[in-house]
């Protein structure tokens, strides 16, 4: 990955202070101490706080570090592995192959700009009147998807064939998407998606691949020599390969990105007007924290030994802010059951 110092810095503003904004008296509770309200009513102010803060850091710490990536393939890296195995392969798939790469370290890099605006968006919500639960937790799955996604491509533990594979494979299930929707939404950019299909095809081809037909002749994977891959990824099943994103975890913001009803219960509770209403709880916040920082462990680790680059600083770094989350929501667990006994004598 073509990696300048403080690039991907550059690629995001600084937020400043999140979470600073006092919360309306909705969050901080009816009958309940404003510092550690049950989390039906609202979600404590030092929970938010903390929780921005928490990813304003992480997300710095992880800016920076790519930012110090080798922009070089070192020797002994995977990367530089990838770069002998192009140099090793038959002369009329050298160039296609470099080309895939390449087009594999771009849309990293592009991925990894949007998981870090979607992380700034996750910072802003909890900033919010009144601190809405489900927004964060669904900007999260974002955040999670496009770290397993981008792990998958630079696994250290694929070879240099499966990763010329997976990188086709991504190019040709997104064209194939993209002609789909065309079709289905605006046949004005039909001839324009056909035009990328092509180029997604005749690019595998041209890099030695062959593609996989099922029975019903639609096109399901990517094929060089012994390794085949499929056009699709379950990102929760790609979740147990990846360092930091426990399934579960992809799992519960998914179910918060589409309304299942078993999460939307546990945050449901009455507004001022005695009207269902769905409001913030620390649960939910120190969740969507946990997730951002589980994906950014995966990227540090994938990244930094894909480059040659040791993580185990970063990764130490961010499991200790890990560990901070749960015990700070163990803290308020424990105080919102002291305070709930209190209250109801």
């Amino acid at each position: 990955m073509d990696l300048q110092p403080g690039q991907l810095g550059n690629l995001v503003e600084d937020t400043g202070g999140f979470g600073a904004s006092p919360l309306s008296p909705y969050c901080r509770g009816v009958g309940f101490s404003p510092e550690s309200d049950p989390r039906v009513l609202g979600v404590p102010k030092e929970v938010v706080d903390e929780a921005a803060r928490t990813l304003g850091h992480a997300r710095g710490s992880l800016q920076e570090f790519l930012g110090a990536l080798p922009t070089t393939a070192q020797q002994g890296s995977f990367a530089a592995a990838d770069a002998t195995w192009v140099v090793l392969s038959d002369r009329q798939f050298r160039s296609a192959r470099r080309r895939l790469l390449r087009r594999a370290q771009v849309n990293a890099q592009l991925a990894l700009s949007n998981i870090l605006n979607h992380v700034i968006a996750i910072e802003r919500t909890l900033a919010g009147e009144p601190v809405l639960t489900w927004p964060s937790v669904s900007l999260s799955r974002i955040v999670h998807e496009g770290a397993v996604r981008t792990c998958r491509l630079f696994d250290p533990a694929a070879s240099s064939e499966e990763r010329i594979a997976r990188i086709a494979a991504a190019w040709l299930d997104a064209a194939r998407q993209q002609l789909t929707a065309a079709h289905d939404l605006d046949p004005r950019v039909v001839p324009e998606s056909e035009q990328e299909w092509e180029r997604a095809q005749r690019a595998a081809r041209d890099a030695g691949l062959s593609i996989r037909y099922n029975d019903r002749r639609r096109p399901v994977a990517v094929v060089l020599g012994e390794v085949s891959v499929p056009f699709a990824v379950n990102v929760t099943d790609a979740s147990r390969l990846t360092p930091g994103c426990p399934p579960a975890w992809y799992r519960i913001s998914s179910a918060a990105t589409h309304s299942t009803m078993w999460l939307l219960q546990q945050g449901a509770a009455l507004n001022a007007d005695g009207q269902p209403a769905i409001l913030a709880d620390p649960e939910a916040i120190s969740a969507s924290t946990l997730i951002v920082l589980g994906s950014f462990e995966a990227l540090t680790e994938t990244l930094g030994t894909y480059h040659g680059h040791d993580p185990s600083k970063a990764v130490a770094t961010l499991q200790r802010r890990m560990a901070a989350v749960i015990q700070r929501q163990q803290h308020w667990r424990e105080q919102m059951q002291r305070d709930l006994r209190a209250w109801t004598g």
